[in-house]
């Protein structure tokens, strides 16, 4: 172990030292075993179309605590992750997703327990099978090497990197299946869960992750910052930031907290823009949204070299070259900011039940966009739907059906279903509907959606079954033709358009 591995483990040490966040143990009576149930494996996954192999059956999650420790070259680092779970099974062995780190200590309720690994799968077998509904916590430590941003750019954005560095700035990037190259995790959006993360970092640096910044300690070269995200956070959306930024703290609207992490010496010139844009866009939301409020009470950006528009919680993502007076101006950047923060509602809030329902994150995304660009851009609505439908059967064919994408249409695999389909597609379904069930009802749609399943998880049946309740319409043949056919239907009131 080189001496700065050394310093990372010891910088861990320093964390739990300050903050107790190893003992994060879910609490609650321990039932007794039912006589006739013989502890058996959890499954190792979730058994998703696309992702099968993502996340674990066996247990609920209830908390996730992650540690971060990096070396003072921000080249390697620990990760301890500590997840407190619920037994929905009498378990003999379960498993957490991980790839592409080295484990150095597994523990279950603080006995030493035994594992392996196979593919990216971790299995764990606790000393005492876990009897069905008593709560357990396992720790799992890793160490690893941060990713150097070069060589992400040469394996392409559709690779699900995980934790990567350019120069003095580390970001994570983890859609569909990044984190559990982090940390050992449950690495699928239906086990998400509050979370605690801290960071030990050099002092001459700054750090930031998602939820609200609770607890700052200094120890010499190192200094630990804890984070709380205390609404249910799934692990793509998580985000691990550090470097030579700033942290701008303003108010907006409601009482939100906003923050912005800004490289120190871009600061002044970029903070004009999302003072400007980032009120503007919560306000445009809500003003269709409803009363049902913004999904959290702090919000932000980060902005870095590497960027990436990535709508990880109560953190989007940006690249520091999107936020110029310029870009702004000559490229619609606030399109962009309007699109990621949109995803706080849809997708972050109410998260997909399966991958194959990201066109409830994404189409959402995309409509709103357009509806902003409508008002703040002199855009045509009708005329972009317009051609999204002229492209509409070439994709179909192409891609798959919107709501049940073919895994082998993705190149790589691993970014199913992140395309046309998800995007265009999903916002183009919700056009349809808006033109089969008229604005007014339409909108009573999407603020129930919100409002119903806020800080939960749900899929594409939840919305077809919701959008017939509100309605009072059996709106299930409609739409389950627009989201698993490859032809796209005749569009509500524009019966001439063709694709």
């Amino acid at each position: 172990m080189s001496r700065n591995s050394s310093t990372a483990v010891i910088a861990t040490g320093l964390a739990a030292t300050l903050f107790g966040l190893t003992a994060c143990t879910a609490t609650g009576a321990t039932p007794a075993p039912r006589a006739a149930e013989k502890p058996r494996p959890g499954s190792a996954g979730l058994g998703d179309r696309l992702h099968p192999g993502l996340g674990n059956g066996g247990y609920d999650v209830r908390h996730y605590g992650l540690d971060l420790a990096f070396t003072q070259d921000l080249t390697r680092y620990t990760a301890t992750s500590t997840i407190a779970a619920r037994a929905t099974q009498p378990l003999s062995r379960f498993n957490l997703d991980l790839a592409g780190t080295t484990v150095s200590e597994v523990t279950v309720d603080g006995r030493t327990a035994r594992w392996s690994r196979s593919g990216q799968e971790l299995r764990i077998t606790p000393q005492v099978p876990v009897p069905r509904g008593s709560a357990f916590t396992v720790r799992v430590r890793v160490q690893a090497p941060v990713l150097n941003a070069q060589r992400v750019s040469e394996l392409g954005t559709g690779s699900a990197v995980g934790l990567f560095r350019q120069g003095s700035w580390i970001q994570a990037l983890n859609q569909p299946s990044g984190a559990h190259r982090i940390a050992a995790l449950a690495d699928h959006p239906a086990q998400k869960a509050p979370a605690t993360i801290t960071i030990t970092a050099p002092s001459r640096l700054n750090s930031i992750a998602n939820g609200d910044l609770t607890a700052t300690r200094r120890a010499g070269a190192y200094t630990t910052r804890r984070f709380e995200s205390r609404r249910k956070l799934a692990t793509e959306l998580l985000q691990i930031g550090v470097g030579p930024f700033t942290v701008v703290h303003r108010q907006g609207p409601h009482g939100i907290e906003l923050r912005y992490a800004l490289p120190t010496d871009q600061a002044r010139a970029i903070e004009p823009q999302l003072d400007k844009t980032v009120p503007k866009a919560i306000r445009f939301l809500e003003e269709h949204l409803g009363n049902a409020g913004f999904p959290l009470g702090t919000y932000g950006v980060y902005a870095t070299p590497m960027g990436g528009e990535l709508e990880t919680q109560s953190l989007t993502t940006l690249a520091i070259d999107e936020l110029t007076p310029e870009e702004f101006a000559n490229n619609g950047t606030d399109s962009v900011v309007e699109h990621e923060i949109s995803h706080e509602y849809f997708g972050n809030s109410v998260s997909p039940r399966h991958w194959s329902d990201l066109w409830l994150n994404e189409g959402h995304a995309i409509y709103y966009q357009e509806l902003w660009d409508a008002r703040e851009h002199s855009g045509d609505l009708k005329e972009s739907m317009h051609e999204l439908y002229r492209q509409a059967n070439t994709n179909l064919r192409k891609l798959g059906p919107i709501a049940a994408p073919r895994p082998s249409a993705f190149k790589p695999r691993a970014m199913a279903p992140y395309g046309w389909t998800a995007y265009q597609g999903g916002a183009l379904t919700l056009y349809a509907l808006r033109q089969k069930v008229g604005e007014a009802d339409f909108q009573r749609i999407e603020r129930a959606w919100i409002r119903d399943y806020r800080d939960r998880v749900a899929g594409t049946d939840d919305y077809i079954r919701l959008a017939g309740r509100v309605t009072g319409r059996d709106l299930g043949p409609f739409l389950r033709s627009w989201l698993y056919a490859e032809k796209v239907p005749t569009m509500p009131g524009h019966a001439d358009w063709h694709s």
